[in-house]
């Protein structure tokens, strides 16, 4: 993939094609140029020192060490870093040689010279070994000056017992390598950004897929588990059988436990796309820990285990603002990780309020089992995502090892630290603080929420309400007809959301029920159609978001596309019913006015 990507955004290079990395070709054409230009100079220097005997050996190990390393830099592209530290170790011993011994001095050419030898190593070689090589260049220079009788007023002058326009061509020589060399390294450098911006891309249309692919997958999973835990509690509710309830339970606790593995893996997703935020809304403490842990005691009586709940007595009366449901998630995941690492004895789940104050108070929660407990070794990386502890662990309870990762990552959210103490064959204990505001009722009139699962149906009847349920899943469509009955509703069908549409031209409804995932229109071009629509009485009429969706963008922008107000599928009957009360309690009073202003 990366090399495609280059091909699509980067032209390729003709010269050293076989390197692909923009800076290690760099690093290849400056080394090239720099062998070649500076054979040159000693070409046009060299008959200037023919009697010089020192000064020609000098030249020609220069000479044949960098055609040496040029040549094996081109072949081994992936030493070159270590041939072109090894050719500026030659360089910065030949600048030494030829300012203490041929007493070339300190002069432009040699400036340049250290100049080119620290941009090489800054660019080639990296930090540290550029302050290294400047430090090297810089300290010759002070040593030169230091211990010779050279002026500083000499420094700038041509290099000496060479003619001027010889001299002249070797500064000139040393200016094209020094501009073209910081060329090549920043062409290299945007090519890099470049890439790096095309993988980016490619990045974020795979990230864009994945969430795709597990909102289409939560939809087509959930989907079928709203029918398989909605028709149990109906059959729950209505059979009077204790044995078939019980066997009725365990399959809806199944269910359950498939739906919330599917959730962890969607929590996860969001967790590493920093898409989970979460809710403030007011909510009783008490009543929470009593709903998160009630499902929780019929599952470790099952394995014979205690299960204790010890709350602070202060909470019964303490109302927070926060995220009633990812606290819920928290402690159910503990308290079910510690009841399925439990073998023996028990767990207790404990709250206690600290640093009450009158606008906010700090929440103590601990979950402690006597289970298997985690090896030291383990608890620095037990709460990695898909970690478990051994792989006999893992074959033996099963799990997706993604539990205690969700946990500690909605702990932090809300400001906490999630810690642990545990002894192999004795027991762990989960605990964590999280400090919330207090609600008061006097600032709001918004109730304070209910986060109970109320297992028992409501059997209230909501006849009279006129529903459009439209929904493209057969086993969906008659679960909602078995609750919709226990209400004394009979709803209309539609298969699409074009269905939709011609029935709602014909027909007035209350409320509509949309699926957002149908086929021919979907829920949200079936809703904007209708939101156009001229009859006032047709386009505002309530729409309902019944969904297996988990898109955040849908979620987060519900009003904005057109819906009243949405519900999740799985979906508690209850919740529907509360919905369809206050849909059918609004349209009782409007029929109230009509009439009292058709009297008059």
């Amino acid at each position: 993939m990366e090399d495609s990507l280059r091909k699509e955004t980067i032209p390729a290079s003709y010269f050293l094609p076989h390197i692909k990395d923009p800076i290690t070709r760099a690093l290849a054409i400056t080394c090239l140029l720099s062998v070649s230009l500076t054979i040159l100079k000693i070409i046009v220097i060299l008959p200037h020192f023919s009697n010089d005997a020192l000064r020609i050996v000098v030249f020609a190990v220069v000479s044949a060490a960098a055609v040496f390393l040029c040549a094996r830099a081109a072949k081994t592209p992936h030493l070159i870093r270590r041939y072109y530290h090894f050719g500026l170790m030659v360089y910065v011993g030949y600048l030494a040689i030829s300012i203490f011994l041929l007493s070339k001095g300190i002069n432009i050419s040699t400036l340049q010279e250290f100049y080119l030898v620290i941009i090489w190593a800054f660019f080639g070689l990296g930090i540290r070994w550029g302050i290294l090589y400047a430090g090297l260049t810089i300290g010759m220079a002070v040593v030169f000056l230091v211990y010779s009788n050279q002026a500083l007023t000499t420094i700038y002058l041509l290099p000496p017992n060479i003619p001027f326009w010889t001299a002249i061509f070797v500064v000139v020589t040393n200016f094209v390598l020094a501009i073209f060399s910081l060329y090549a390294y920043q062409r290299a450098i945007v090519k890099t950004s470049e890439e790096k911006t095309a993988l980016n891309k490619q990045l974020n249309k795979l990230l864009d897929a994945k969430t795709d692919f597990l909102s289409t997958m939560s939809h087509e999973l959930r989907t079928p588990l709203n029918s398989v835990i909605g028709i149990t509690n109906l059959l729950i509710d209505a059979n009077r059988d204790t044995s078939q309830n019980e066997d009725l339970r365990n399959l809806r606790f199944s269910a359950e436990s498939l739906l919330l593995l599917i959730n962890d893996i969607l929590d996860f997703q969001k967790m590493d796309s920093h898409k989970l935020e979460l809710e403030l809304i007011p909510f009783n403490l008490s009543d929470l820990l009593e709903d998160a842990c009630g499902s929780l005691r019929t599952k470790a009586s099952e394995k014979n285990l205690f299960f204790e709940v010890h709350s602070d007595p202060r909470l019964l009366t303490f109302e927070a603002i926060g995220d009633p449901t990812r606290l819920t998630q928290i402690l159910f995941n503990l308290a079910s990780n510690a009841i399925k690492f439990t073998e023996t004895g028990g767990v207790k789940v404990s709250c206690q309020l600290i640093n009450d104050y009158d606008d906010k108070a700090t929440v103590h929660f601990s979950i402690e089992d006597t289970g298997i407990g985690i090896a030291a070794d383990q608890q620095a990386v037990i709460f990695e995502p898909f970690i478990q502890a051994s792989r006999n662990i893992s074959r033996k309870f099963g799990g997706t090892g993604l539990g205690l990762s969700i946990a500690k990552h909605l702990v932090n959210l809300h400001g906490g630290t999630i810690h642990l103490k545990s002894t192999q064959n004795v027991g762990s204990v989960f605990y964590f603080d999280i400090t919330y505001k207090k609600y008061h009722r006097h600032l709001t009139s918004q109730p304070p929420s209910s986060t109970s699962s109320n297992r028992v149906i409501s059997k209230e009847s909501l006849k009279g309400l006129r529903v459009l349920l439209a929904e493209d899943n057969q086993m969906s469509v008659l679960f909602m007809r078995k609750l919709f009955a226990k209400w004394e509703i009979e709803p209309d069908i539609a298969m699409n959301g074009q269905e939709t549409i011609d029935k709602l031209d014909q027909e007035a409804y209350d409320v509509i029920l949309m699926d957002l995932h149908m086929p021919v229109m979907n829920g949200i071009e079936a809703t904007q159609h209708i939101r156009s629509m001229e009859n006032p009485l047709k386009s505002k009429v309530y729409i309902l978001a019944l969904t297996a969706s988990v898109s955040d963008d849908i979620i987060a922008n519900i009003k904005a596309l057109g819906f009243d107000d949405y519900l999740g599928k799985p979906f508690r009957p209850n919740d529907l019913h509360h919905k369809l009360e206050k849909i059918l309690r609004k349209q009782y009073i409007l029929s109230k006015k009509h009439h009292f202003f058709c009297f008059f």
